[in-house]
């Protein structure tokens, strides 16, 4: 489920380019034994640091005029209630949404995987909307996460998860030519049960991790071209109940796993091939997932502390700090977002005129959302 960090990190396409015939092949492919799961260290809590200064400017609103606002410091947002509007015909569908959210930021498109549906695409600065005539094999389940990696002078590769029936897609924005990968051969697979990938990752235009989140809880690397599992598998449920969501950091080579049921988020080394780091969240924030945007993260949650509705916490992982909390339900009123489930960065216009929004999905009941950073005195 990865966003804007595709400017700063992936670049790299340029060497990758992926013909129609390759991408309608159909690759299961063959994984070997799997390392003995490592727990790795304690989780450390991040603490909460409010700050005054951010990466850019946000637009200026007066006290006396400022509508409702969630956040800390200048992490501030507002509603924007008009935005990413739903299709009509994909709103019969609404109530049992579980998807994804990637950003072609070359494009200005923001996509949005709809189960029974397929892709949503919002443009036009978020105000207009279209289902994508894509494979009809991409509406038959559900897009719960995926990643999307820029190619300059092509489209984009995506690479998605289907929990609902146990495939991993792979396709250019056009989402029509796709690749899919169904459950690994071999242990601990050989029982052909247990297979629920729930997020997939670009870790470079070869290669791609995906996640095991509501099967048995491994995480595995799978080739691009041609599309199949290589090398070992890790995790298992000793690492976590539910890795719900995966994000490949390019600015120091390493996955970040999202434990949901624990409420942590897990750094794990490509290099090492172990875990370097366990960040805690406030206990009972069931984690979804991460996007990047710098130096800077979202974190989505189903629920808060206490079963509250889900936040949306702003993490400064050069801090290792919880810079801001978003309240979509309680401060914002989106009276749907009880639990939200993905979220990402949007940024558009240049220079002084750049703006910053956080665009969110919710599940039970389904839906989306959008906010805007502005500046607003404390």
């Amino acid at each position: 489920m990865t966003t804007l960090r595709s400017s700063f990190w992936l670049g790299l396409g340029a060497a990758f380019a992926t013909g129609a015939a390759a991408l309608c092949a159909h690759e299961v492919g063959v994984t070997h034994e799997h390392p003995a799961a490592d727990p790795g260290p304690p989780a450390v809590p991040l603490p909460t640091i409010v700050e005054t200064k951010g990466p850019i400017k946000a637009p200026k609103l007066k006290r006396y005029a400022a509508p409702h606002t969630s956040g800390q410091g200048y992490w501030k947002f507002i509603a924007m209630t008009e935005l990413v509007p739903v299709p009509e015909e994909a709103k019969p569908f609404l109530k049992g949404a579980h998807g994804t959210l990637i950003v072609d930021t070359d494009r200005d498109i923001v996509y949005w995987g709809l189960e029974k549906v397929g892709w949503i695409a919002f443009s036009d600065k978020l105000t207009e909307s279209r289902i994508v005539k894509g494979d009809p094999e991409l509406a038959k389940g559900n897009l719960h996460g995926a990643d999307l990696l820029r190619r300059p002078g092509q489209l984009p590769l995506v690479v998605a998860a289907d929990n609902v029936n146990g495939r991993v897609f792979l396709s250019d924005t056009t989402f029509q030519h796709v690749t899919t990968l169904g459950m690994p051969d071999g242990e601990p697979y050989a029982d052909k049960k247990g297979f629920a990938p729930t997020d997939a990752a670009f870790v470079n235009p070869s290669e791609v991790y995906v996640t095991d989140g509501y099967g048995k809880a491994y995480f595995m690397p799978a080739g691009t071209e041609p599309f199949k599992y290589e090398g070992p598998i890790y995790g298992g449920k000793t690492i976590s109940q539910t890795p719900h969501g995966i994000t490949y950091d390019g600015h120091d080579k390493s996955l970040r796993v999202s434990a949901r049921p624990e409420a942590e988020i897990k750094r794990w080394s490509l290099a090492d091939r172990k875990w370097k780091e366990v960040e805690g969240l406030p206990p009972g924030s069931t984690v979804c997932d991460v996007d990047l945007w710098g130096d800077y993260a979202l974190a989505p949650c189903l629920d808060g502390p206490s079963q509250s509705p889900g936040p949306i916490y702003i993490i400064n992982f050069k801090k290792k700090a919880i810079v801001s909390t978003l309240r979509a339900k309680q401060d914002l009123g989106f009276s749907e977002a009880q639990h939200i489930h993905d979220a990402c960065w949007y940024l558009t216009g240049k220079g002084s005129k750049r703006e910053l929004y956080v665009i969110f999905t919710n599940w039970n009941p389904g839906g989306i959302g959008a906010m805007k950073l502005v500046n607003v005195p404390d």
